[in-house]
């Protein structure tokens, strides 16, 4: 079987084993094609021209650097990411990553290279100095891979000439932080401070040597209630139409305990629903679940038979469309006073669903984009009227034996 390179390398990353990330391709790729747009030196009459175009497969940066007049010195052209969102990644998590990859090619020895991430500013920086920065010197009249280590990095760098002011080994407070490596945000490639002609063309841009984002290996914790992975859950019944259901969620003893009644809407005449779910989408971090191919829930039912649980997530931070487009799928559990690990595949879950029943109406799973931005977890009771009680240790994102990842978009 012929697997991509991105999913070899999710399938890398969810065993554990050191591996790499893509984050940017120009072959129309869902997931990792995305929009650039070129900038020249805007400040004080600066005359340095460029293009960035897509042809081929390739990212291609082409133009001139030359004196900004005022300055007697040179300016810059850099080509960015502008397809940012308002809220959630369009890139994978690299903070656990050594270094940014770049496949290039350029078509002279111009020394001015420079590629950037993130939006970040350093305490008292310059002006106009945004991003993480470093240099880099790409092969000539071939492609080749560029290795930039993390740690050569810094958001304290000149915004006249691009040379770094305080570089990470001088002052670990300039290297990329955990957070902005967690979301980059987005990311440029420069021609700046050496005047010359420029001509580079890019295949791919990545992250390598990044391993699993914890120490079991094809496991991504969601939610544990030990006091690793801290995030406040409360309960919500159904609200319209003078429903009755009603529930109580509390962490105890190591272990979420969800309770309560799934009851009859007397206006509609069928059961209505209960909720355990995380606090707002606005406040909430998860980690990055692309790369594993479901959800494990640690459970155990003490209550009596019960066919009504569900589990979902959403990746939206609005709360009312969080709630109700949330990636939704069956969570069987059978009584017992054993917990248990019960595994959900991604391709179970759905974001089209029946909002009196909660019935899939349509096979929609979710896309590596949505898993890469998790904003709230949730476990339902509906549709089936009765008690129920559930108590769940934890909620990870993991690899089922015998199921292959290859959400690619």
């Amino acid at each position: 079987m012929a697997f991509s390179r991105r999913v070899v390398a999710a399938l890398m990353l969810s065993t554990g084993v050191a591996g790499d990330v893509i984050l940017a391709t120009f072959d129309g790729a869902k997931g990792t094609t995305h929009s650039w747009k070129q900038q020249n030196d805007p400040v004080m009459g600066g005359k340095s021209t460029g293009t960035f175009a897509v042809s081929d497969g390739l990212g291609v940066f082409d133009g001139e650097v030359v004196n900004v007049p005022f300055l007697k010195a040179p300016g810059f052209i850099k080509a960015s990411v502008v397809d940012m969102k308002p809220f959630g990644r369009i890139f994978p998590d690299i903070s656990s990553c050594e270094a940014v990859t770049l496949t290039v090619r350029a078509s002279n020895a111009y020394a001015g290279y420079r590629f950037s991430i993130g939006n970040a500013h350093a305490a008292g920086g310059k002006f106009f100095a945004y991003g993480y920065k470093s240099h880099f010197s790409p092969p000539v009249e071939k492609f080749g891979t560029v290795t930039i280590p993390l740690e050569n990095f810094t958001d304290y760098w000149d915004d006249a000439t691009g040379e770094p002011i305080k570089t990470c080994q001088d002052n670990k407070d300039y290297c990329p932080s955990a957070k902005v490596l967690h979301d980059i945000r987005t990311m440029a490639v420069w021609a700046e401070g050496v005047a010359g002609k420029v001509h580079l063309e890019i295949k791919s841009v990545g992250a390598t040597n990044c391993k699993a984002a914890v120490g079991a290996p094809g496991e991504v914790v969601l939610a544990a209630f030990d006091g690793s992975a801290k995030h406040s859950w409360h309960s919500e019944n159904d609200p319209v139409m003078g429903g009755k259901s009603e529930s109580k969620s509390e962490v105890v003893d190591g272990y979420l305990d969800y309770s309560g009644s799934c009851r009859i809407v007397p206006k509609l005449k069928a059961p209505g629903f209960t909720i355990a779910l995380t606090e707002s989408p606005l406040l909430a971090k998860f980690p990055d679940a692309s790369a594993m191919s479901g959800l494990i829930v640690g459970v155990r039912n003490v209550g009596k038979s019960y066919s009504g649980f569900k589990v979902a997530f959403c990746d939206s931070r609005i709360g009312f469309t969080c709630q109700f487009k949330s990636y939704k799928a069956d969570l069987v559990v059978a009584t017992g006073s054993d917990f248990v690990d019960v595994f959900v595949p991604w391709k179970a879950f759905s974001n089209k669903w029946d909002a009196a029943t909660g019935k899939h109406t349509a096979e929609n799973p979710p896309t590596a984009s949505s898993l890469r931005s998790i904003t709230q977890l949730q476990l339902w009771t509906e549709g089936v009227e009765g008690d129920f009680h559930l108590q769940v240790k934890y909620i990870k994102a993991a690899t089922a034996d015998g199921e292959v990842h290859a959400l690619l978009v």
